[in-house]
């Protein structure tokens, strides 16, 4: 277990960053609701991994929303994944957010570890300062598996279906 800890705290040492980026755009953010994230199973060699995800925006107003897209990784990446979940809370200018407004590029930081079960922390991005609908930054997964990791991250989203996946 203390093999992992430094990789848990150089993950969360960015904590701080959340703060300044979710913000950096300069208009006031509020909770706009939650997105969850389900990740395919996936096998990494040591140098990165691509996982499938699907999305679900369940917002605090209005209908949920569905998102499809890719999480990669590049860096230290090694081990064979079972279906993760990921959440963030979701900040936006206004509490009422539009279907597909979640859609785009999520760029930073990604580190875990599983033996049986096991957790991640994601700290990610809009590549976008200037949208109106961002993530919290930083995000605890769950995962199963045999896995590690300390990699760059890219979550990419598109709109999907309008049905639960």
């Amino acid at each position: 277990m203390r093999v992992y800890l430094p990789l848990f705290l150089a993950g969360t040492a960015f904590l701080p960053l959340s703060v300044e980026v979710a913000g950096s755009a300069g208009m006031p953010q509020v909770s706009a609701g939650l997105l969850e994230c389900r990740g395919e199973f996936a096998t990494a060699y040591g140098f990165g991994s691509t996982r499938k995800v699907r999305c679900e925006f369940r917002p605090s107003m209005g209908t949920n929303h569905y998102y499809a897209g890719t999480l990669d990784r590049i860096g230290l990446d090694f081990g064979i994944s079972d279906q993760g979940s990921m959440l963030w809370a979701v900040l936006a200018t206004s509490p009422q957010v539009d279907p597909g407004a979640l859609a785009g590029k999520y760029v930073g930081l990604t580190t875990g570890f599983a033996v049986g079960p096991g957790f991640s922390a994601n700290l990610l991005a809009s590549e976008d300062a200037n949208r109106q609908v961002t993530l919290q930054p930083l995000s605890v997964s769950a995962d199963s598996g045999l896995s590690l990791s300390f990699a760059g991250a890219t979550l990419t989203l598109e709109p999907s279906a309008s049905t639960r996946q």
